[in-house]
């Protein structure tokens, strides 16, 4: 390997340089208009990508695997490998011969451009550190600046991660010791980073970061050291730290519903079983206008309030926009028009910002003037409003009214990612003069044009441009012998010949001049306008925050309207009442096919807090399981729901175990998977949680099956005292649940249905009498010798 690395070639060897300093990234270098990638780099991006994976020659080495991206599809190329959770380093050529190659990191977490984001989800960075017996987690969504912060028990970081939906996380420091943060930080699936930082640097970092020491007050040792490691990681991939930082907002768990990553995806709440949106929860309720709407409900699916006032404070908002359509609509539409200004400020931060980003900033600030006076009049009757109108109230006033003003006299109509010509004519006069300078150099260069073609006689004669040799005078080769002095050749080529002129000379750098006058005042410009924006960063994401709240509690009502759903009652008593409670996500299903929905009662109460639920397959267990805690999600979130009426006992903890899966990358089996995500309901639930358990035991053999899941029952029952919906296959198990006190024996009706379906779906008081196990095989297309083998097998045992 070493005569290989001393044979390699000099972009070879400055290859593997760059790749050992950052092992964990793939290595686009660029070499004029592509980027190559080599190695084994070369083979994973091929395959992702789906390029054509070649060899390098090199002259006294090995030729290696190379695959190579241009650079005018590097964007697109780097957007599918950050969305798959790759980071990607990107050395540019030196802008001199001989100088150091710029570089440019990204990860998943450190993204701001709208290529690469997802504009509807968030795109949260999380840092670790552990400081004894608890967790500090800072969170900071970059490409809007918003930052959260808490210090939890390793038990509760599943749910805090969660709670945060991030994209990439940094561990700063492991819990000696302990596996219970690796196992969460395993569960969220997310890409990992190992980064040790120097503790000294993290007071340094969090001052530069925040000036004002109030801006951190109250943040634990943990929550601070946290915070230190996510600027330090954030200054080392973007090269600085974000400006106008905004305050961390501070993660209390018990003020939400903890929900770890397993429940989210075994309920599909967020995505389905294949990680499309479409076939979860999150598009059944998403009628947002918005992006930082949808954005906002995802954070409210993955950890909704158990607050009951709190939670009434939102519902009355809904009631009053699904009892006034009118006004629904009236919003609705304007904040169709309002465009994501927290993204726009957040690129603002980091200094990514373009001249359309102020012009999203310009639009938002006039939308959310439209949105108060749509409000205003209703305030006094609807009091929830009463803080929303405030935030968007303030952009009529002071200084967000001059920045408003100032963008409206100064931008463009549409402004476009470039800076050139972003200034409305008439903003600044020396802008003005200079534009009116490059006009007239451009109207005497097409008068010298005309007066050079009629002197020579060459009516083909153009006067161009071009990068190398800027301004000329091109003919065609066989006029140009006809141009003598003061006409210079410069370039011959086959079919023209380019000269230089002394008039041409003069007007070009008049042009250069010109242009360049013209450049500094517009980056002068936009610098200000800029800097105008970051003194109203805070008062910018009040109005962006209340936007999102107010398309958040519409969309909801929107969603309520067309769905006939009620809404519910919410308190901290230990019942769960739902009268003809429905899956929404099956129920639009069923509609489109033709069908009905079949409604079905939950009554659970501190006598009846434990439901034993039987019944064969494809009968509706688990349909009806997620339903129940779908129900509670969407009532915790502030949500009408769909059944006849809800009373819910405020949950502060929800777990489910429904379905099957191995995780082979971690050397986990079906059964394992099993076991670890129940040990994890048994150690962390309390009376307060709801638990979902479909068929514990099924994984290993009928005996210790069945030991097993009568031994989670008994602690449900007896020791945790939660409400809980206990599904099994196990007839004999609902047997031992007949005798607990708190306990109550249901099953799934396992009658012919309607539509020639097979069951009615309905759920009744009782223990199933048989499990149709041969009658599913058989519909599953097992063949006929087969189902009447096993029939007998049953008969003779």
């Amino acid at each position: 390997m070493e005569q290989q690395a001393q044979a390699a070639s000099p972009m070879v060897t400055a290859y593997r340089d760059l790749k050992a300093r950052h092992p964990d990234f793939l290595v686009f270098y660029r070499v004029g208009e592509f980027y190559e990638i080599l190695e084994t780099d070369a083979t994973r991006v091929s395959q992702m990508l789906g390029l054509q994976l070649t060899r390098r020659r090199q002259k006294d080495a090995p030729d290696i695997p190379m695959c190579g991206v241009p650079s005018g599809r590097a964007e697109e190329a780097t957007e599918r490998l950050l969305r798959a959770g790759y980071h990607v380093a990107l050395s540019e050529q030196p802008e001199e011969p001989g100088g150091d190659r710029p570089l440019r990191l990204l990860t998943p977490g450190t993204s701001v451009q709208d290529a690469v984001l997802d504009a509807r989800a968030p795109n949260g960075l999380v840092a670790l550190y552990a400081l004894g017996a608890v967790v500090g987690l800072a969170a900071i969504d970059l490409s809007t600046g918003e930052t959260m912060s808490c210090a939890v028990a390793p038990q509760q970081l599943s749910a805090a991660l969660a709670r945060t939906t991030p994209r990439e996380i940094v561990v700063a420091q492991w819990q000696e010791g302990g596996e219970e943060m690796a196992k969460a930080v395993r569960a969220s699936g997310v890409p990992v980073q190992r980064r040790e930082n120097s503790e000294e640097n993290l007071p340094d970092l969090l001052q530069e970061a925040y000036p004002d020491p109030a801006l951190l007050r109250g943040l634990s040792e943990a929550e601070r050291a946290a915070l230190g490691s996510l600027l330090s990681y954030t200054k080392t991939m973007i090269g600085r730290l974000p400006t106008a930082m905004l305050s961390p907002r501070r993660l209390m768990m018990g003020d939400v519903m903890e929900i770890d990553a397993p429940t989210l995806q075994g309920l599909e709440i967020l995505t389905d079983a294949t990680g499309r949106c479409d076939g979860a929860l999150l598009h059944v309720l998403d009628r947002s206008v918005t992006a930082a709407g949808t954005r906002l409900l995802v954070r409210q699916l993955a950890a909704p309030l158990a607050n009951p006032e709190q939670i009434r404070r939102r519902l009355s908002l809904v009631r009053h926009f699904v009892e006034n359509p009118r006004q629904r609509g009236d919003c609705r539409e304007a904040l169709g028009a309002m465009p994501d200004v927290l993204r726009a400020a957040g690129r603002l931060s980091v200094g990514k910002a373009t001249p359309l980003d102020l012009g999203t900033i310009r639009n938002a600030l006039g939308q959310a003037c439209t949105l108060a006076e749509i409000l205003s009049p209703v305030v006094a009757v609807v009091p929830g409003l009463k803080p929303i109108v405030r935030d968007l109230e303030q952009m009529r006033r002071g200084d967000a009214l001059a920045l408003r003003e100032t963008l409206r006299r100064a931008l463009t109509a549409q402004p476009e990612r470039d800076i050139a010509g972003f200034v409305k004519s008439g903003f600044d006069r020396e802008l003005d003069a200079a534009r009116r300078a490059r006009d007239e150099v451009a109207e005497a260069l097409t008068q010298l044009q005309a007066q050079l073609a009629e002197q020579t006689g060459v009516r083909s004669l153009k006067i161009r441009r071009n990068a190398l040799i800027g301004f000329h005078i091109e003919v065609p080769a066989a006029q140009a012998s006809g141009l003598t002095s003061p006409f210079v050749l410069r370039q011959g080529l086959a079919s023209s010949a380019r000269f230089t002129h002394p008039a041409l000379d003069d007007l070009a750098a008049k042009t250069e001049t010109a242009s360049t006058r013209i450049q500094a005042i517009e980056e002068a410009l936009f610098k200000s306008f800029v800097q105008q924006a970051l003194v109203l960063r805070d008062g910018l994401a009040r109005m962006a925050h209340a936007a999102a709240a107010l398309d958040l509690v519409a969309g909801l009502a929107q969603a309520a309207a067309e769905g006939g759903w009620v809404e519910p009652t919410l308190d901290h008593a230990p019942h769960l009442d739902i009268e003809q409670g429905r899956h929404p996500l099956a129920e639009n299903l069923l509609e489109a096919d033709g069908r009905t929905f079949e409604a079905n009662d939950c009554v659970m109460s501190a006598d009846q807090r434990l439901w034993m639920l039987t019944g064969p397959n494809m009968a509706g267990k688990s349909t009806f399981l997620r339903q129940v805690a779908v129900i509670v999600i969407m009532a915790q979130i502030g949500s009408f729901v769909p059944a006849r009426q809800a009373r819910i006992g405020i949950v502060d903890r929800l777990f489910s175990r429904i379905g099957a899966g191995d995780r082979l990358v971690a050397g986990q089996s079906t059964f394992m998977v099993e076991m670890l995500e129940t040990a994890a309901i048994l150690t962390r639930a309390t009376h307060q949680s709801l638990v979902i358990l479909d068929e514990v035991g099924r994984g290993t053999s009928t005996h210790d099956g069945l030991a097993i899941a009568q031994a989670v029952m008994e602690y449900l029952h007896d020791t945790i005292q939660a409400r809980a919906l206990f599904a099994t296959h196990f007839h004999e198990l609902a047997v031992t649940a007949t005798p607990m006190p708190h306990a109550v024996c249901m099953r799934m009706d396992d009658a012919a249905g309607r539509h020639d379906e097979l069951f009615t779906y309905k759920v009744l008081p009782g223990i199933a009498a048989k499990s149709f196990g041969l009658k599913i095989a058989a519909l599953a297309g097992i063949p006929t010798s087969v189902i009447e083998r096993a029939r007998y097998l049953l008969q003779v045992r």
